[in-house]
């Protein structure tokens, strides 16, 4: 017997490396709560003109369409069948009913009663609360100084520290710009090093914001992992909780990438907490800024701009974004 699936989502927020894809997997081990994976697949319909806006004829075949084509939705890991019967039924749909079948049909796939989302919709927030009103929001927070650690260890692209301390401070001034619309009541902030010091605190305070009850599983979610993720993230996400991965950055940040990422991002560093580096910041740092900023710039906006325009065309043309980064099936695949 399937469960009933509630209407009231809730969202987690947060900057890539954050420790977004950990808090899915505790929750997503909840008897009732399914978060299936990052939804970016769905950025190019996030805007104002498609919410209030029916769905039908040439743009309902060509949307369908792109989410049958999209590899990142297959990474779902379900049998979309069903949904794509619903959907094709329908003479038009809204965005909302888009979204929430898509997400009710992976929640029931799961036999569970609450969904919720785990994406990169940082500008996108007030037009989901507009669409789910009542719907809450967690927004997890990381030493940018870690994020920018860990991205060099997924991708050599993303090595200049500048730059990334710019990413990460323009992505969290995004979040706290679209969450200004949330009602305090409905959003909740949880710090990663907070989380990974003591997981079960943190967990039962998010679970009594959400508004269910915490159960203990939730805490060996690494012992389900392998149904709900690919091995393109981090292996830290098939193992227990580990203090050790709190200020790796001071032991694996050189001295000048510490400063230059510092020069960038001191304020939102202190705003969260974070302390700051202990060596001071000379003349030196600062020309070693410019030339780190004016050779790693262009090549992250380029990323930026191909990642947009794949988007884009596969939307307009209904096929899948085969120019975008794929990450691999979780090994646990549905036949």
């Amino acid at each position: 017997m399937k469960a009933q699936t509630q209407n009231t989502p809730f969202f987690l927020v947060g900057v890539q490396r954050s420790g977004t894809t950990l808090l899915r997997l505790m929750l997503n081990s909840h008897s009732q709560i399914a978060i299936p994976e990052e939804a970016s697949f769905l950025k190019p319909l996030l805007k104002p003109k498609w919410v209030n806006k029916k769905i039908a004829g040439e743009n309902k075949k060509r949307i369908i369409g792109y989410l049958k084509e999209n590899e990142q939705f297959r990474l779902w890991n379900f049998d979309a069948t069903p949904f794509f019967q619903k959907l094709e039924s329908k003479i038009s749909f809204s965005l909302k009913e888009l979204i929430e079948l898509m997400y009710v049909s992976y929640a029931e796939s799961e036999n569970k009663s609450i969904w919720g989302d785990k994406s990169l919709f940082f500008g996108s927030m007030q037009l989901l609360y507009e669409m789910f009103p009542g719907a809450k929001f967690v927004h997890i927070v990381r030493d940018g100084r870690d994020v920018f650690y860990s991205w060099r260890k997924m991708d050599p692209n993303k090595s200049h520290p500048s730059v990334m301390a710019l990413d990460w401070k323009i992505k969290h001034r995004l979040i706290k710009k679209s969450l200004k619309i949330i009602p305090e009541q409905n959003l909740y902030q949880v710090r990663y090093k907070d989380l990974l010091n003591n997981p079960q605190k943190e967990l039962r305070r998010m679970c009594e914001f959400l508004g269910f009850e915490y159960e203990d599983q939730m805490i060996n979610f690494y012992e389900t992992s392998n149904k709900y993720i690919g091995k393109h993230h981090s292996d830290l996400i098939f193992k227990a909780v580990d203090k050790e991965n709190i200020n790796k950055w001071e032991k694996l940040l050189s001295k000048e990438e510490q400063l230059i990422y510092q020069i960038v991002a001191k304020k939102p560093l202190l705003k969260y907490g974070y302390k700051l580096s202990p060596h001071k910041i000379t003349i030196k740092h600062y020309l070693l800024f410019l030339k780190d900023f004016s050779i790693g710039l262009p090549k992250r906006l380029v990323e930026l701009i191909k990642v947009r325009l794949a988007f884009r065309r596969a939307l307009r043309k209904g096929e899948a974004t085969r120019t975008i980064k794929v990450g691999d099936m979780p090994s646990e695949s549905v036949k």
